[in-house]
């Protein structure tokens, strides 16, 4: 029985540190995508000449309206899928649990009856 349930234990502890890697991956891609993203318009709007043109600053700042709008669906978006990723792993991490509970049961079940 031990054998089965080492096996088990490997195999979903693996699965388990998979998801646990990917979720911390995404979060960690997406803070560094908008911290990029967010320099890219700083440096944008700091352009030399950009300040003292009207119509390049009339633009720069439609520019940054349109911007700020994507940045904060984005950043909105991006939380509500983390959200489901880490209630996806919250679900996997309990049917583990059954799993192993499961595996566990069977391998009683299966051991020979013991003579009297």
């Amino acid at each position: 029985m031990e054998t089965q349930l080492d096996y088990f234990d490997t195999w979903m502890n693996t699965q388990k540190a998979f998801m646990n890697n990917m979720l911390n991956a995404q979060k960690e891609m997406r803070s560094q995508w908008l911290d990029s993203v967010q320099k890219v318009q700083d440096s944008i709007s700091n352009l030399p000449g950009v300040q003292e043109n009207p119509q390049a600053k009339e633009a720069l700042n439609l520019y940054n309206t349109w911007f700020s709008t994507m940045l904060n669906t984005t950043k909105a978006l991006g939380d509500e899928a983390l959200k489901v990723q880490e209630t996806l792993n919250t679900s996997i991490e309990k049917q583990i649990e059954m799993g192993r509970e499961l595996v566990s049961s069977l391998s009683e079940l299966s051991k020979p009856a013991k003579k009297k």
